[in-house]
């Protein structure tokens, strides 16, 4: 490739990153498309050139929508997006192993994304792992008393949702970090699979394919994880190291969770793919709705669970 074939590929997709994000940002509903977009144009560019000059395209994007959105619009481009994608467009050209360069991008994603927590912090003071109970107070009470004037819901009902809000209100900053991490696995999986998407689309390199979600398997070393999110609480007594690590296995014990859910979602991927529901419509309709429904969604994690430690799909398909 010339320079200048160089110079100006990089321009153009440096210039369609920045016009997805605004996009993303100022068109109302169809905009949240836009943004599993925005990384991909990143991912061309770490992807097909090098790593400086990518880093140098990122940069050059962020001043771009800075100047447009602002300092802090600036910043959640750059970490929110920019980061990522560069990461993922450089790992998929040194690395062939698709789950290896997913894990990389989740760990790219979580540090930007924590980097990204600090910078808003320190610039709005707003604290997101200590949250203003008295402005969801405030805004609480102005829901339900909309509710409470059109007479549709009992008082008895009102009093009951006022408590469930408030106890989830005041769970959402002890399980941040698990959340956090969850927002990132999600954000770079799905920025992978986008990606390489478009890719295919423009024959503008190739990232490795995701093995089939059928098939996806966790290491039997998240046992460990379970145990230690089980027996964290009990150390540290009533002091401050106490709090600590109450809050690191709630936090631990969720991520667990999930993972024990991913893994039954796929074992039941996999089984319900060798049955008249064989479709991706078929199957993703009685998954969502088995998730939705808490028995099932349990029995789901049992199932992930076992799985991981027995390989449930190898014994039931000899």
């Amino acid at each position: 490739m010339t320079r200048t074939k160089a110079l100006v590929e990089s321009s153009l997709l440096v210039s369609l990153a920045v016009v997805l994000f605004l996009a993303s940002n100022t068109i109302p509903i169809v905009g949240i498309a836009f943004t599993f977009l925005c990384p991909a144009p990143l991912v061309v560019l770490g992807l097909r050139h090098s790593l400086g000059r990518a880093a140098l395209g990122a940069a050059v994007a962020t001043v771009i929508v800075s100047i447009v959105l602002g300092f802090v619009g600036g910043l959640f481009f750059l970490f929110g997006f920019a980061v990522l994608g560069v990461a993922l467009g450089v790992l998929g050209k040194k690395r062939e192993n698709a789950v290896e360069i997913a894990l990389y991008g989740i760990l790219v994603s979580l540090a930007s994304k924590l980097l990204l927590m600090v910078l808003v912090t320190r610039l709005t003071g707003v604290n997101p792992f200590s949250l203003d109970t008295a402005e969801f107070d405030a805004i609480l009470d102005r829901v339900l008393s909309l509710y409470s004037k059109t007479g549709l819901i009992p008082r008895e009902s009102l009093s009951v949702m006022r408590r469930q809000f408030e106890a989830t209100f005041r769970f959402i900053p002890q399980v941040f970090p698990a959340l956090l991490t969850i927002a990132a696995a999600f954000d770079s999986i799905l920025s992978y699979v986008v990606s390489r998407v478009v890719l295919m689309r423009l024959g503008r390199g190739v990232l490795p394919p995701l093995p089939p979600f059928g098939e996806w398997r966790f290491p039997r070393n998240l046992f460990w994880a379970l145990l230690a999110s089980a027996i964290l609480p009990f150390f540290g007594g009533n002091g401050p190291w106490g709090e600590i690590l109450q809050r690191a296995g709630i936090n631990l014990r969720l991520l667990v969770s999930l993972i024990f859910m991913v893994q039954g979602v796929s074992v039941a991927w996999a089984l319900l793919g060798r049955t008249k529901l064989s479709s991706r419509t078929a199957r993703g309709l009685i998954i969502f709705v088995a998730i939705l429904v808490p028995v099932l969604s349990y029995l789901l994690m049992i199932v992930g669970l076992v799985d991981i430690w027995w390989d449930l799909r190898a014994r039931l398909w000899r």
